[in-house]
């Protein structure tokens, strides 16, 4: 949406309230600003502003967020284990070793497995 077509839809939307359901890229001289319009209302908002806006009201992304956030507190969780084990594998010796150590490579994978997780959830 040009410059002077959000202009105009600002115009006629007035001071309405608005919701703000979707956006287009704002173009200035035929080239893309970085900024995007509501397409209701025709105000422009930052890349940033609009990822706000759309985080606040998506049921979706919050649910995400807090698996995220769930996936984080396990993996604290397995880590503390892990570290607990090491010192009791280090004081223990035979097939009570042996079994410590196979946890402790159980741990290590699942820590590695959920720090992959995390890293593709921030990337999207």
């Amino acid at each position: 949406m040009t410059l002077e077509e959000a202009k105009a839809l600002r115009e006629s939307w007035g001071d309405k309230p608005c919701d703000h359901p979707s956006f287009a890229d704002e173009y200035m001289f035929g080239s893309k600003t970085g900024d995007f319009v509501c397409e209701q209302c025709g105000r422009s908002f930052t890349k940033r502003q609009r990822d706000n806006l759309s985080q606040a009201d998506n049921p979706r992304l919050n649910r995400f967020l807090q698996q995220k956030n769930l996936i984080k507190e396990r993996l604290d969780t397995l880590s503390h284990r892990k570290s607990k084990l090491t010192v009791v594998a280090q004081s223990e010796s035979g097939s009570s070793l042996m079994l410590l150590e196979a946890l402790l490579k159980d741990q290590e994978q699942l820590i590695l497995h959920a720090e992959e997780l995390i890293q593709i959830m921030d990337q999207t």
